[in-house]
Parts: C-alpha cells; structure tokens; sequence
C-alpha cells in the first residue's frame, strides 16, 4: 500500500530522534540520566513495532499502551507527525553540542569525556575535533593518552593515520570479513561499500553494509566485534561499528539499516565524496534532502525513494550510474535519461 511505507519511516524517524534525544540527556549529566533512559526505552519501543504508529497516533491513550511512552512522550509523537519537528529536540540540540555526541559511540569515549573536550578545548563538532587532534591540543586534556587519539584518529579517518594497500589486497581481505559476517544469524544481506566497492587501484579502509530486522541489530553488531578476525574494537553503537582485523591491521567500517533502505546507504557510502555533493546539491534545487537513509521531500517528510540504487537515480532523472563511474566528474550529465 501506498500509504504504509510512509507511515512504517515514521516509526524509524522518531526512533531516531527520541535516541538523540536520549543521547542530548546523557551529555547533560546523571541528573538527567532517567530522562535519557526514558526516551532510549520508547526509541526501542518504535523501532521493534510492526504497526504504524500513524494509526495510534490521534489516540493519546493508545499511545500511553506502548511501553515507555506516557503523556509527555505521545504529545511529541503527535507534534511530529503533524508538523515534522519536535520543539523539545530543537531547544535540546542548542543547548548542547549536537554533532559531537554521535561519538559517544567510540571506546572509552563517553558523556563526561565530551564535556571535557567541549569545556576545555571548544570542541562542537567532528571537525573541530579533528583539527583538534592535528594541533596536537589532545595531548593536554587529562585522560588523553597517545593510544586514546590514536583511536580517535582512525574512527575519524584522519589522513596521517591511514594506510592505504592495493585493490586485490583488500578486495581479498572485504571478502574474507563480508563471508564471515553473513555468517550471523539475523544478517540479511551484507554487501560491500566504499573505494572497494569503486574498485579504485588502492583502498584505504573497508565499508560494509548490512541489512537486518532491527531487533537483530545490538546483537549482530556485538557478534561482529566478537568475531576472531578483530583485533581491536574502535567504536561499537546501535547502528554502526569500526573494527581493526588480525590482517594488515585492516579498518573495516561497518553500518546496519533497513532492508528498504538499503539503496540510499549504498550510493551514500559508496562515494565518491564528490558524486554525493553533486546528488544532494541537485536535491536541494528540487526540495529534498538526500542522505544515508533516502531521499525526501523537505516540506513534508515523504521519503521519495531508498531501497535501491536503481530507484534513486531514476528518481533524479538518471541512469543507474555503475560504482567505478561514481567519480563525481560528469558521470551525472552522462547518465541523464
């Protein structure tokens, strides 16, 4: 039906939101830990649902039924699907620093060790912190050892700290962790991303994609970080992980979503960075935004496509561009239907 993958993407997208809001409340101290709880209790809630939440929406006392989610919880609910925002996460988002906190996500990298690179260093944002990183300021923080930035230097990618080996190398090597990850149980699909998926003659790191029933999510991500073939764990989160393996101390990025999102995360982290810039300029000038998840209507919310690559460059009015021409050159002029 028509009507149901609509409202199915509002279920994952206040999922989402309700877990950065949970993540907002975690950044602000264990005073406020039992409002982070709340709302990462009825993110889960929405994202294991197999029902709509458009059709209890106009219920609030439906609503109250779902674990985790009382008054306070089901008006924002209802705020979203009737204006697309909720005015809570947008104070939440000023008042502390929105962009650094998916780094939460990174060993030995918690709410207190943001605080302390916020209030000492200035830092708001991955950029910052990278640059931080370059200027060797870390080395100053307390608790900042040489191994901690070196971590931090891989999960950002940080030029210096990448080792780049040819493509039959890591092609050999992406296959190798890609078998053995579509091993787990619950992995759907499992499916190679990034300069390996572009064939380019060296590769720096290698991107994984998987699909999955999000339930399956925590645990086939904590398999992933368990298997033999790890030697390091970087970073380890709900949606994503980033691994180092025994082979050539090898970075391996590795990413989960839905099956029906699978063709936005595919053109998304395939690259190249250039290719991507030119997608979503072209979908600003028409109204949308385009990102990891889809493409969608800016105005409303309507996710336009996302599940195959094929869907969204014909929605752009193109032709399947093949990942090797992903170059961000004038592949886009050529494949205009």
């Amino acid at each position: 039906m028509p009507g149901q993958k609509i409202s199915l993407n509002h279920n994952k997208e206040l999922a989402a939101i309700f877990r950065q809001m949970s993540d907002c409340y975690k950044y602000m101290g264990p005073e406020q830990r039992f409002r982070a709880l709340a709302y990462e209790t009825v993110s889960k809630t929405l994202s294991n649902m197999q029902q709509p939440i458009d059709i209890l929406a106009p219920d609030i006392k439906k609503l109250d039924e779902l674990k985790g989610v009382g008054d306070s919880i089901a008006e924002k609910i209802i705020e979203y699907l009737q204006t697309g925002k909720i005015r809570t996460f947008e104070k939440l988002k000023k008042q502390v620093p929105f962009p650094l906190l998916e780094l939460m996500d990174i060993q030995g990298i918690g709410p207190a060790t943001l605080r302390l690179l916020h209030d000492e260093l200035n830092i708001n944002s991955k950029e910052d912190l990278a640059r931080a990183i370059e200027a060797g300021k870390l080395k100053k923080v307390k608790g900042f050892a040489t191994k901690k930035i070196e971590n931090l230097k891989k999960v950002l990618k940080l030029e210096s700290s990448k080792l780049r080996m040819p493509f039959k190398v890591a092609e050999k090597i992406g296959t190798d962790i890609q078998r053995e990850i579509k091993k787990i149980p619950g992995v759907q699909q499992c499916l190679l991303a990034g300069s390996l998926r572009r064939k380019k003659e060296s590769v720096g790191d290698i991107d994984v994609i998987i699909t999955a029933n999000h339930r399956s999510w925590k645990k086939i991500i904590r398999m992933i970080t368990m298997l033999p073939q790890v030697k390091k764990v970087l970073a380890a989160g709900q949606t994503k992980a980033s691994i180092i393996l025994n082979k050539n101390d090898v970075q391996v990025d590795i990413r989960i979503v839905h099956e029906d999102e699978l063709g936005a995360a595919l053109v998304y982290f395939t690259g190249s960075k250039e290719h991507n810039i030119q997608l979503r300029t072209i979908g600003k000038q028409k109204g949308w935004k385009v990102n990891e998840y889809g493409v969608f209507d800016e105005r409303t919310g309507k996710c336009l496509a996302s599940a195959t690559e094929e869907e969204i460059y014909s929605l752009f009015g193109l032709h399947f561009i093949p990942p090797e021409k992903r170059t961000g050159k004038d592949e886009l002029t050529k494949a205009k239907r």
